[in-house]
């Protein structure tokens, strides 16, 4: 009995010790957990105290980034397909756009049919697609060689008359029937690295197939069709795309897409597409 009440008695110094081993181990993990592990970062400076603590409790306790000036906010097109716009495309006066066009028939060819394979042939493109790129080099969205200046003569208006006369002609690309035929081979599987990619895509590598936005089949607003279009041409555009040179893809999407593309993989899709149908 005298043995059990000096355990628990005031001279026994084993429950203090006890209580300080074990408040120093706190002591010690909080300092190395808090402070010292928390300020390193892997391929990245040393953090602060304050910051390192921030950290350890989940929270971020670094006010820079907040007070650091932003980048202009850069818009990769002024286009917004509204009811509006899309009406001022539909009332275009093909006849007037006949009239603009014969300045563009030193580049484009006649009636919009380029013999160049550097420059794209327009006869048969959605009046929408012509529109877009002639607000985008108007705005400064796209630059490239005197198309810039050319646009900036033409008004909203103008635009809509010039992509509504080449939109009509003949002779260029095929007319856009919005069917999509079953055909085998259009899978993941494909053998043919083009065809796979335009048909089924690469989800491994985020790429979403071609065809949900130029055909054949759906068509998205404001992306060309591509079937028939000049393969170099088209070649060059992903090129474009991929080095960032052009950005006038809305939500980056050709840019994310194309950057993902070998060389090789470029030039298989513009075979594809520039097939004469």
């Amino acid at each position: 009995m005298a043995r059990d009440q000096d355990t628990y008695g005031l001279d026994n110094p084993w429950p203090r010790i006890g209580w300080a081993a074990t408040a120093g181990v706190v002591v010690i993990s909080v300092v190395l957990g808090f402070v010292v592990l928390s300020r390193y970062q892997q391929n990245d400076s040393t953090l602060g105290l304050f910051s390192a603590i921030c950290r350890s409790l989940g929270i971020t306790g670094d006010s820079a980034p907040a007070a650091e000036e932003k980048p202009p906010l850069r818009t990769p097109t002024q286009v917004a397909w509204t009811r509006s716009t899309l009406d001022q495309i539909a009332a275009g006066d093909a006849q007037h756009g006949a009239f603009i066009a014969i300045n563009c028939a030193a580049c484009h060819g006649e009636a919009g049919v380029s013999s160049s394979s550097l420059v794209p042939t327009l006869a048969g493109i959605d009046p929408a697609v012509i529109y877009k790129q002639l607000d985008d080099y108007r705005k400064g969205k796209r630059s490239w060689g005197a198309m810039a200046g050319m646009a900036q003569a033409l008004s909203a208006q103008d635009s809509a008359d010039v992509a509504a006369y080449f939109g009509a002609q003949a002779g260029g690309l095929p007319t856009l029937t919005g069917e999509r035929v079953p055909e085998s081979g259009r899978s993941l599987w494909a053998s043919d690295p083009a065809k796979r990619l335009v048909f089924a895509g690469d989800p491994q590598r985020g790429i979403p197939p071609c065809s949900a936005c130029h055909g054949p089949g759906s068509f998205k607003i404001g992306a060309p069709a591509l079937k028939g279009q000049h393969a170099a041409y088209i070649e060059r555009q992903l090129a474009a795309f991929a080095q960032g040179s052009r950005q006038n893809d809305i939500y980056e999407q050709m840019r994310a897409t194309a950057r993902q593309l070998t060389p090789g993989e470029m030039q298989a899709l513009a075979a594809f597409y520039g097939r004469t149908p």
